[in-house]
């Protein structure tokens, strides 16, 4: 008898226990949500950089936003800085 499974759901933001969070871990789930897309090219985030950031400040001044929320949202960007196709003048990254 042949069972398939299918692929277990990816792990969501309110999956993560905030006490367990951290900045690698948030990057690394939001690579896996990004699997299969085209990071966009060093230019394009900086084009898209302004947007982004006003985009957090509103949702931050909404009062709705929680701290692991934001952090999501910084990881996003953080993301898509370290995949981009071109990566930015030091690839190597250094964790504090």
């Amino acid at each position: 008898m042949n069972k398939s499974y299918s692929e277990p759901p990816c792990q969501k933001i309110d999956d993560l226990d905030p006490a367990r969070a951290t900045t690698d871990r948030l990057i690394a789930m939001v690579h896996a949500h990004r699997e299969g897309e085209i990071y966009p090219t060093p230019e394009q985030l900086l084009d898209n950089l302004p947007v982004v950031l006003r985009a957090l400040c509103d949702h931050v001044l909404t009062g709705q936003a929680t701290a692991l929320d934001v952090a999501y949202r910084l990881a996003s960007v953080l993301d898509a800085i370290e995949n981009s196709p071109v990566g930015p003048a030091s690839s190597t990254r250094q964790l504090h």
